[in-house]
């Protein structure tokens, strides 16, 4: 496959971006979908490396996946992953999801005691809260949220963060989201990790949503843990995502349910996947390749910024309507909450679907109730011109 090199005003050269949607399946009849952020399209030669995957692996079974498969395969991903986050490939961990990979990270943290405190916010994702809950539990800590109020601005962030690590006792892990899921804000990662470093606190990133669609340097964000999944912005199938862990911290994540198969100090003892997603790992590369095609990820975050900024700039402007994510998108990501006066997130989510044909999400951020509308590169603007229309009329009606 071949693509014109991109030049200054790509991002707006809708014949260019018509070509590119030409590799993804049509959406089915009226509906618009602004849900991207669950996970994202295979393009056309990913679909075929993925079928082609399938086929070869049920004709040649056991002999291929006890044999190339795991011999080289595996290895052959784990290098390409380490490659676009600036890792090494022995610090790579396979798994099947973004949230499996937060899972392995904090339920197998090791060292935590009773009197410790872990610190978590109401944006991360709903399932890592519950995990970072569950520790209270499981290890006796203290697990304490950091309450951010929509919007919220970089400082707000950074000195809610410092004051609860000063109030906490005995502080020792902290859950940090790079994009948060429910209103795509881009979080201040380098400075949240310093803060942390001061006070003796093990930062576990969650870069969910951040792979592909804002860069990922594991390195400039000074970060020991790291987990990942590749069928958002990457674009792989479905069923497959990753960890970092830095080499010298691993001994601080356990080994998954005391696995021997590996020795201590290798990654892949800290989780038994047992069957992997073998058509998954086998067609990722493909996924790697047709992004890079586009021109990787500094083209489509120029893309997905553009596209972004052409609905968020006219919808703030709108009565009733509230935005919760950054207004600048250098800030901001793909994904956008927002809120009408007088309605509920459901209430309005499920006006937009079935008065519009606009297929948005319903998002929890603890007390906050939030609607995420979520562009892809293959987002016309005629689509978003329908929800700016639409948030128009439910905001008048609010009124």
């Amino acid at each position: 496959m071949s693509f014109p090199l991109l030049a200054v005003g790509a991002v707006r050269d809708e014949a260019w971006w018509r070509q590119v949607a030409a590799f993804y399946p049509a959406p089915p009849g009226d509906l618009v979908n602004l849900e991207h952020g669950y996970f994202g399209a295979m393009a056309a030669p990913v679909q075929a490396a993925f079928e082609q995957a399938v086929r070869h692996t049920n004709e040649q079974l056991s002999p291929f996946v006890r044999g190339a498969f795991t011999q080289q395969h595996v290895d052959i991903l784990r290098a390409r992953i380490a490659a676009l986050i600036q890792a090494q490939p022995h610090e790579i961990l396979l798994t099947r999801s973004g949230t499996e990979s937060m899972q392995v990270l904090i339920t197998q943290y090791y060292g935590l005691a009773p009197g410790d405190t872990v610190l978590w916010s109401n944006l991360d994702y709903p399932a890592m809260r519950t995990a970072m809950r569950w520790l209270a539990q499981r290890r006796g800590v203290t697990s304490t949220q950091v309450t951010l109020d929509l919007p919220v601005s970089d400082d707000e962030i950074i000195a809610r963060y410092a004051q609860a690590m000063r109030a906490a006792s005995r502080p020792k892990l902290l859950l940090l989201s790079q994009v948060t899921p429910a209103n795509g804000q881009q979080m201040p990662v380098r400075e949240l990790t310093a803060l942390a470093r001061e006070h003796g606190i093990d930062v576990l990133l969650d870069s969910a949503h951040a792979l592909g669609q804002v860069e990922v340097d594991v390195q400039a964000m000074d970060v020991d843990f790291a987990g990942f999944n590749l069928h958002k912005w990457i674009g792989a199938p479905a069923g497959l995502g990753f960890v970092y862990m830095r080499a010298s911290q691993l001994h601080k994540i356990e080994p998954h349910f005391g696995d021997g198969d590996y020795p201590l100090d290798d990654i892949r003892c800290r989780l038994h996947m047992g069957m992997p997603p073998i058509g998954a790992i086998l067609a990722a590369p493909a996924a790697m390749d047709f992004h890079e095609s586009l021109g990787g990820t500094p083209a489509k975050m120029a893309r997905l910024a553009w596209l972004r900024n052409y609905w968020v700039s006219r919808a703030a402007q709108l009565p009733g309507v509230r935005l919760l994510s950054p207004l600048d998108a250098q800030r901001g990501s793909a994904l956008v909450g927002f809120a009408i006066d007088g309605m509920s997130a459901r209430q309005l989510q499920q006006a937009l679907l079935q008065r519009f044909g606009l297929f948005t999400v319903e998002r929890n951020a603890g007390h906050i109730g939030v609607v995420r509308a979520t562009v892809a590169i293959t987002t016309t603007t005629g689509e978003l011109d329908r929800l700016v229309a639409a948030l128009a009329v439910l905001g008048a009606e609010a009124r």
